[in-house]
């Protein structure tokens, strides 16, 4: 799930999580709330808990998928 320089982008997460990469972008803008069940989803993807997805403020669920992103090229290739 790593692209060639090993961090995942919103839109795989957004895929991997069986939603829009858009509805994602709007969940991390704080523009739509996250469902409870889309949240289950990401938590499973990313590892960030359902709490910060559903009431987390959108500065809280960026840092902290901008911090999966960035774990996700620890120990790979160029």
């Amino acid at each position: 799930m790593s692209t060639s320089k090993g961090r995942i982008t919103q839109r795989q997460v957004a895929i991997e999580a069986g939603i829009t990469p858009d509805f994602l972008n709007h969940i991390l803008k704080g523009r739509r709330p996250c469902p409870r069940m889309v949240a289950l989803r990401l938590e499973s993807v990313t590892g960030i808990g359902r709490e910060t997805w559903v009431w987390g403020s959108p500065e809280e669920m960026q840092k902290a998928l901008a911090g999966f992103a960035a774990g996700q090229g620890a120990g790979h290739g160029p």
